[in-house]
Parts: C-alpha cells; structure tokens; sequence
C-alpha cells in the first residue's frame, strides 16, 4: 500500500468480515456472496470519497482473487481496472457443495497458516517472514470460516467486460498455466494481460520481487488508451 501511495494512488485495504479488524457477522461465517457484497459497497464508498478520481482499480490477492472476480461481476460495481494476483480459477471448475456446520469452527491460526504463503527463500529473507509472520499471528489469531463455497461457481470469466491483469510469481505452486491459459482466453475483455514475476512465488508483493509487483500493477492501472476508439 504504501509503494502504491509513493505513486500517487489513493490506496485502501478490505478486512472483509472476520479478518483484521472486521468482526464476524450474528452468523459467525462468511461466504462468497457476503464477501462479494461487501467489496462492492466499499467500492461505491471509495468512488463517493473520491468524485474527482477515475472508477476505482479493484485488486484481490489468492482467495481474495475470487472474491474480486465475484464482486466484479456484480451489475453494480463500478470498476475502471481488475488484477488477479496470485489467482486464477480453471474455467470449468467446479466446487462442491457441502453441509453447513451448525456452529464455527475458529481454529486458531499457527504459525505454518501464516508462512504458508512462503515457498521460495531465493526470495524470502528470513527477516521479512517472521515480521510477516508476528504481524498475520496478531492480526488474525483465528481463521474465518467459510462456508458455501460452492457460490464460486457462479465465476466466469466471460461476465468481466473491464481491463484485467492477471498477475503471479513464475514459482507460485497454486498457479497452472494451462488454466490460467484458458482463463485469460476466455475473458471478456479486450484489454486484458497475464503477466509472470520471474523468481516470484504466490507472496511476491513481499519478497524480492516486490519492486517488479507494483511496476506491473502501476504500469497496467496508469496504460495508455487509444486516442481514438475503434
């Protein structure tokens, strides 16, 4: 956030419920339609608290890459840009139904929960994971429980008419290129771009490869458009 700031973006961060410090809802849960909602009623706060900006770039990171994409896809959510960061979901995916639990489950983060994200030390310095670490373990001691995950389904990449960049570390272990592939094909969009951090693994806005990140997520909100539209 800061990076982005030095470039002069008017930046903000969601703690959708249960996360940061978002309390969790009477229910106790999330799902992708709440999440989804959420993010979109952020959106319309952002554009109000800004009228003399452009609509506002939308980025979400691994499972708040689908979230983004739901939101996204929503009639009202006015975005000018979309980045997938560290996501992509095989078009033909399809994710299973399953009960709801009568009570949540909040299960304690552990340490591995927090530096799960880390998979390369080429580009990690031990430093910055365990400051991570002590900040996501303070942050979130408990994790959020979903539930209807089975709501993603309703993702598709042909509802996203906006720019789309599809971002991702070259040793992210979460991405397949074969599916990101077919994602990107099937986006609606015209403008639309995949584009890989070499050495970058699924927290590469963090590691050695942070520079590269907001080059690429700048350089794609701030590109040039045509000067005359065909």
């Amino acid at each position: 956030m800061a990076s982005l700031a030095a470039r002069g973006f008017a930046v903000y961060a969601v703690d959708l419920r249960g996360y940061g410090a978002s309390p969790r809802d009477r229910t106790g849960f999330l799902t992708p339609t709440r999440a989804a909602a959420d993010v979109v009623a952020v959106l319309k706060w952002v554009t109000v608290r800004h009228p003399g900006l452009p609509p506002p770039a939308l980025l979400g990171w691994s499972l708040g890459g689908a979230v983004v994409q739901l939101a996204a896809q929503q009639p009202d959510a006015v975005i000018s840009s979309l980045v997938l960061f560290g996501y992509s979901v095989a078009p033909d995916l399809k994710f299973a139904s399953r009960p709801v639990p009568e009570q949540p489950a909040m299960q304690k983060t552990d340490r591995a929960d927090a530096e799960s994200d880390f998979i390369s030390p080429l580009v990690t310095p031990r430093a910055v994971i365990d400051a991570f670490v002590k900040q996501a373990l303070a942050a979130d001691p408990v994790r959020m429980d979903w539930i209807r995950e089975d709501e993603f389904n309703a993702l598709r990449p042909e509802k996203l008419t906006m720019p789309v960049l599809v971002l991702h570390g070259s040793r992210d272990p979460g991405m397949d290129d074969t599916a990101t592939g077919k994602f990107v094909a099937r986006l609606a969009s015209a403008h639309r771009q995949w584009t890989i951090l070499p050495g970058g693994d699924h927290a590469a806005q963090l590691e050695d490869t942070h520079d590269a990140f907001v080059d690429a997520v700048a350089g794609f909100i701030l590109r040039p458009v045509p000067a005359r539209r065909q």
